[in-house]
């Protein structure tokens, strides 16, 4: 099958995953980095889709849900992904797959998988596991019969519409004494919300708290601020008392 995998992955996580289905569905695939600070939209040959991203409040982030829109799919069968860090992923599957409807494709298969979250690494540990991997790989076996069975059908996923409100938290990472102004927080982020000329300053107009200058900065450099980390582990220490297991959807067939 002609497969393109599509995904926004800040910390590396979310693209293993969706790189180890991509991988059971098809060896060779096209891929399309929606965090690519120099993404450009374009019209996607191919008749099958991965398409991932993290969960942000229990909604898609709206990079993911703004540079959809400048893809077009022209009806390919998609298997969509949401990985979230243990709380709830809420409303995005069902965004996400209502988003990829919206430019043509529509989603025959979905998972939403259990990653170690991005702004505290300690709740979800070491997930996704070596188990988790080998689930996901008895899943894209499942989502091949959905992506390539003679009827398409849309699966059903949880979530409500409206979707529920949710905003970024009004923070940005901060600037520590160890940055060396190797520039690499600001060549990879996203949408370009890091000062060139002053990595410590970060427009927060713009900062989709993503954490991926936090993670991929070489001299640890990067954090939240010590009362917002505070806070946020007070917030969600009820989420790292239960691990949450992984969901897998498939199209009924007809």
């Amino acid at each position: 099958m002609s497969l393109t995998l599509v995904y926004f992955s800040a910390t590396g996580r979310t693209k293993r995953v969706a790189e180890a289905v991509a991988a059971q569905l098809d060896g060779h695939y096209d891929c399309i980095d929606l965090g690519d600070p120099s993404f450009k939209g374009r019209a996607v040959e191919g008749a099958s889709l991965v398409v991932a991203c993290p969960v942000y409040g229990g909604r898609i982030p709206s990079l993911v849900r703004d540079r959809l829109k400048q893809l077009q799919f022209s009806g390919a069968r998609a298997v969509s992904i949401v990985t979230y860090g243990n709380r709830a992923y809420e409303d995005a599957l069902l965004e996400l797959n209502d988003s990829l409807r919206e430019q043509g494709a529509v989603a025959v298969a979905s998972a939403a998988v259990v990653c170690s979250h991005s702004m505290l690494p300690s709740i979800a540990a070491g997930k996704p596991s070596a188990t988790d991997m080998q689930n996901l790989s008895v899943f894209a076996r499942f989502a091949r019969e959905s992506l390539s069975a003679q009827q398409v059908r849309e699966v059903v996923v949880p979530g409500n519409r409206p979707y529920r409100q949710w905003q970024k938290m009004p923070m940005t990472p901060v600037t520590v004494g160890t940055c060396v102004h190797c520039g690499e927080c600001v060549r990879r982020c996203p949408v370009r919300a890091i000062n060139p000329a002053d990595p410590s300053q970060t427009d927060p107009s713009l900062c989709l708290l993503c954490m991926r200058c936090v993670h991929l900065c070489p001299q640890k450099a990067k954090a939240l601020p010590a009362a917002a980390e505070t806070a946020i582990r007070e917030k969600l220490s009820a989420v790292a008392a239960k691990e949450k297991e992984n969901q897998f959807f498939f199209a009924l067939p007809a």
